[in-house]
């Protein structure tokens, strides 16, 4: 006999209200500084898009930099004869994972947040590539205590919490990576940004001019998915089987 499910659209809802509260908090005075751990670890997500993706293409992970004010860097090298792909589409896949890749990792969290096993999983995972990176890439000082503050919290629930906080805590988890992108919105939608005085593309200004189209056209296009991934990971979230 074929499988019924029935989807929880209250829980959804909720969901979907609860990740845009969280987002009007965080632009807050108060909540920037409440949510400040979270702001690194939102930067983390997104810097460490960046170096994955500059291994996966075949360059270096050199070093990833979190500032004070939540901004951040990842450096990578690159030898032209190493590019598994050619060179435009691989570093334009390289700026893209920085804004896609956290919505992906949320996405992923969300569904892994529906059983206990599996969200025992995810934050034993998530913990020791924490830990990892703040030995191999992360090289500033907050960075270093932020990312280790919470890589070791998060071990401690996986290995203390009961089954309730760890299904919680990934889910949790999930909304902060997924809001990542509509957080650093206006980010999006430049072109360039200026730092220490030197002009620098933006991510979504990378991928215009490594692939084509306009930077409007590749946030645009980032957000349309970012959102559709978060819906549909829900949507799977919330269905529940009936006998």
């Amino acid at each position: 006999m074929p499988k019924n499910y029935k989807t929880n659209y209250r829980a959804i809802f909720g969901f979907i209200l609860a990740s845009i509260l969280l987002v009007l908090i965080w632009r807050t005075y108060y909540g920037y500084y409440i949510l400040y751990p979270f702001t690194i670890l939102g930067t983390w997500f997104h810097e460490m898009g960046h170096g994955i993706m500059s291994i996966i293409v075949g360059g270096n992970f050199m070093r990833l930099e979190i500032f004070n004010n939540g901004s951040g860097l990842a450096f990578s090298s690159y030898m032209d004869s190493n590019f598994y792909f050619d060179k435009n589409i691989s570093l334009g896949l390289v700026s893209a994972a920085g804004l896609f890749g956290p919505p992906v990792i949320g996405a992923i969290f969300i569904l892994m947040s529906k059983t206990y096993k599996r969200s025992k999983i995810i934050l034993y995972l998530l913990s020791i590539v924490m830990l990892i990176s703040v030995v191999v890439w992360v090289r500033t000082t907050v960075g270093v205590v932020v990312i280790l503050f919470l890589g070791t919290l998060i071990l401690y629930i996986a290995i203390k919490g009961n089954r309730t906080l760890q299904q919680l805590v990934v889910q949790f988890l999930g909304v902060i990576a997924c809001i990542d992108t509509y957080k650093q919105i206006n980010y999006l939608y430049t072109k360039s940004f200026v730092s220490d005085g030197i002009e620098k593309l933006s991510d979504t200004g990378s991928m215009a001019q490594r692939i084509g189209f306009t930077y409007n056209f590749w946030a645009t296009v980032i957000l349309v998915l970012s959102f559709s991934i978060l819906l549909y990971s829900l949507f799977l979230r919330n269905r529940i089987k009936q006998t």
